[in-house]
């Protein structure tokens, strides 16, 4: 029980990314990878379905069952992730989709007031 009375020092750390402090806490509280890997996954998934409801609309029913169908794909998955050699991962641009999200006049938005 030791390991999940630890605390995570946050408050020396600035601008870490939500995989990075994902990261952080498995390895304080000591937390198998396969099991940390599928927590972000999980967060990563629902959050897709969640904006999937907001702008398909997708709707909260069929939303669920989207996220119960692909649920079951997770472990596939973070198992083939695993098998990657780092000169397979592709790049990304997060500063692009930071820019593209604050853009006051695009057509669809995930919150409307």
């Amino acid at each position: 029980m030791d390991r999940y009375t630890k605390r995570l020092n946050l408050n020396s750390i600035q601008n870490a990314c939500f995989a990075a402090l994902i990261a952080l806490a498995a390895v304080t509280w000591e937390i198998p990878r396969d099991a940390a890997a599928a927590t972000y996954v999980w967060i990563w998934l629902e959050g897709q379905i969640l904006a999937g409801i907001k702008l398909i609309p997708l709707g909260q029913v069929s939303g669920q069952r989207l996220l119960f169908d692909l649920a079951s794909a997770i472990p596939e998955a973070i198992t083939r992730a695993q098998e990657v050699d780092d000169d397979e991962i592709g790049a990304t641009l997060p500063n692009l989709a930071i820019a593209s999200s604050l853009h006051e006049t695009q057509r669809t938005r995930l919150y409307r007031s």
